[in-house]
């Protein structure tokens, strides 16, 4: 490489990963678009690395098939690596396969419990990755970036190191790969961040356990649910604020009994978005139906306030969330969109019903409360109906 990766360097190639991050995750539910868009990112990456090898401007790797040093380590993976991984297992996996994974799993987990990593790296031999078979990478297509980065330039240099008992010792590594796959590894991390998912990273043994111990993860994770760090208690939805904003606590060691009253899903729907969004508005109150109105001001994935919300949970039989109010602060800006989809993508995760009146405009040029204008915009997000709009959740 002719420039060595630094800040500027970093910048502008996350900037691009971004760019085509923006692109495709926009363009599609989230929960049906984010692994498809991950696999094009490592493309992606895999097709610079492979160009920057083959014009000679990067040295190429000694790793190749049955040199699995290194998949004797301890890696840790970011929680959408271990759903991708999960998405393969559940894809190419036979029933036979999965169950010998889960014994291995869990003959690992009971191994390496406990144990710092220098006595692990001890008896590394007898502990290799729980996808490694025969030498091969059993989830080659979808491995971790960690696995992409890794590499090494001296492969005889490797076995002297795995036979030497030495962790400490250092093998030169590319830092092209290094630097595309690090980069494109922290553009998902930064995702999960803005979008207040989870992020920190787990062990992959134990992060893959976890996911297959998880009914329908995914939607759980992209609802703002911990999915690897199972151990941390969920939060009730009904507690996290009240309807001015300010959060409430409970005396765990309090004389009085608090009655719990079972949450619905919309209601943990509407919690999500007004724990998730700070800033209120002020207008909102109770709905014709008496219902609260739940109105905060919406924000981009860079903190960016961009519209106003507000929501409500309908009281009738078929319950569903009302949108009461949607309105972008810059006209013909997409913000509309932006919310409106973001709306749509955790009512996916919650698996809840949407209503909206036709009478507010969103951010498009034409100021009128046209029906027929409002309703055909609403049809590319599954809202429809004659005189009032309805969006069921898509499943799967």
């Amino acid at each position: 490489m002719t420039a060595i990766p630094g800040d500027s360097c970093h910048n502008a190639f996350k900037d691009i990963l971004k760019d085509q991050f923006r692109e495709k995750i926009y363009n599609g539910f989230i929960n049906d678009a984010i692994l498809p868009v991950l696999k094009d990112v490592m493309a992606y990456a895999h097709d610079i690395v492979d160009a920057l090898e083959g014009s000679n401007e990067s040295p190429a790797v000694a790793c190749g098939p049955g040199c699995s040093y290194c998949c004797h380590s301890q890696i840790r993976v970011l929680p959408i690596e271990a759903l991708l991984i999960l998405s393969f297992i559940n894809e190419c996996f036979t029933e036979k396969q999965i169950l010998l994974l889960m014994d291995r799993i869990e003959q690992r987990l009971q191994r390496t419990r406990g144990k710092s990593v220098g006595t692990l790296f001890s008896v590394k031999d007898e502990l290799p990755c729980i996808f490694l078979e025969s030498g091969i990478c059993s989830i080659y297509q979808v491995r971790p970036f960690i696995c992409r980065a890794w590499n090494s330039m001296d492969s005889s240099l490797c076995k002297k190191i795995f036979n030497s008992g030495n962790f400490d010792d250092e093998i030169e590594s590319s830092s092209a790969r290094n630097f595309v796959f690090e980069s494109s590894r922290s553009l998902f991390a930064d995702f999960g961040r803005q979008l207040k998912l989870e992020t920190v990273s787990f062990e992959m043994t134990r992060a893959v356990f976890n996911c297959l111990k998880t009914t329908d993860p995914l939607p759980l994770w992209l609802s703002g649910q911990d999915i690897l760090n199972v151990n941390t208690p969920i939060e009730p939805a009904s507690s996290r604020v009240d309807s001015s904003g300010d959060h409430q606590s409970f005396d765990a060691d309090s004389d009085r009994t608090v009655p719990t009253l079972p949450v619905s899903r919309e209601q943990e729907y509407i919690d999500y978005f007004y724990g998730k969004y700070k800033s209120r508005l002020a207008g909102y109150g109770s709905a014709g139906n008496h219902s609260q109105v739940h109105s905060f001001v919406f924000q981009n994935v860079y903190g960016k306030s961009i519209g106003a919300i507000a929501l409500n949970e309908g009281v009738s039989q078929n319950r569903t969330v009302h949108i009461h109010h949607l309105s972008a602060f810059v006209l013909q800006s997409g913000n509309g969109t932006l919310m409106l989809l973001e709306l749509c993508r955790k009512a996916d995760c919650f698996n809840v019903r949407l209503s909206a009146d036709p009478a507010f405009s969103p951010n498009e040029t034409f100021s009128q409360r046209d029906f027929k204008v409002l309703s055909t915009w609403y049809e590319q997000f599954g809202f429809k109906g004659d005189t009032g709009l309805c969006r069921m959740p898509r499943q799967g």
